[in-house]
């Protein structure tokens, strides 16, 4: 090794990069009155565009919560004719079967009587 000052590469990249971020500074404070109307400006879009985005995404979320309300009570109205109509059948089918019961045991008092 040779005498003198060893500096790792690590530490010059570093070092580097903090004096390009300390000219940064300077630099943008010696020119923050000037852009400060634009940094403004450009917030102030950002917060315009986060609430458009915000309505636009409660719209959308009412618009599905409606769909899916209505969606619901469609179900049930179905379900409920549904179950309507089941017992409708069921009551038609007792009554055939009564009336063909009266039927056979007419038949069958006929029979016997010949």
């Amino acid at each position: 090794m040779k005498n003198g000052i060893f500096i790792p590469k690590r530490t010059l990249w570093l070092m580097a990069g903090g004096a390009i971020g300390a000219l940064a500074v300077i630099g943008i404070s010696k020119k923050f009155d000037k852009i400060k109307p634009a940094v403004i400006g450009a917030v102030k879009e950002g917060y315009a565009f986060k609430e458009w985005v915000t309505e636009k995404y409660e719209k959308t979320k009412e618009g599905i919560e409606d769909i899916a309300a209505e969606a619901r009570h469609d179900y049930y109205k179905d379900l409920e004719a549904t179950q309507e109509t089941v017992k409708r059948e069921k009551d038609i089918i007792e009554k055939l079967g009564t009336a063909v019961g009266k039927k056979v045991a007419q038949k069958r008092g006929k029979k016997k009587e010949e």
